[in-house]
């Protein structure tokens, strides 16, 4: 006798989403010292906002960083705080790398973490009888 059950391909897996948080530090002015417009700072948090829905701004921060031609840059930057899917990292990559040429930039800072990040919902109370 056949034994029951569901006959077919099995059920493909679905993989698992690993959600990240992505540090990037936006430099709040050019290598010679004049400020970036707000306007392009919007533009980036709004490049940010319609890929991956959100974004914190988690202050200015200050760094420093020894260019290609040996020259100390001490710089005010925006710390961003993007929480993404793994495997959206190759579209920030790419966005961080046309910020870094839009903003003449040798290289901007991209931290992405190995702790886990959630979003929790507000607590429903079961309605009392």
């Amino acid at each position: 006798m056949a034994r029951p059950g569901k006959r077919g391909k099995p059920a493909a897996k679905k993989k698992a989403s690993r959600i990240k948080e992505a540090i990037v530090l936006i430099p709040l002015t050019y290598n010679d010292g004049t400020a970036i417009p707000l306007k392009i700072l919007d533009a980036i948090h709004e490049k940010i906002f319609l890929s991956f829905h959100g974004w914190t701004i988690e202050g200015t921060v200050k760094g420093a960083y020894r260019m290609a031609s040996g020259q100390r840059r001490v710089e005010d930057l925006q710390k961003l705080s993007i929480i993404l899917d793994e495997i959206q990292l190759p579209e920030l990559e790419e966005m961080v790398a046309e910020w870094a040429a839009t903003l003449g930039q040798e290289t901007i800072l991209l931290k992405v973490t190995q702790s886990v990040a959630k979003f929790i919902p507000p607590r429903t109370e079961p309605e009392e009888p």
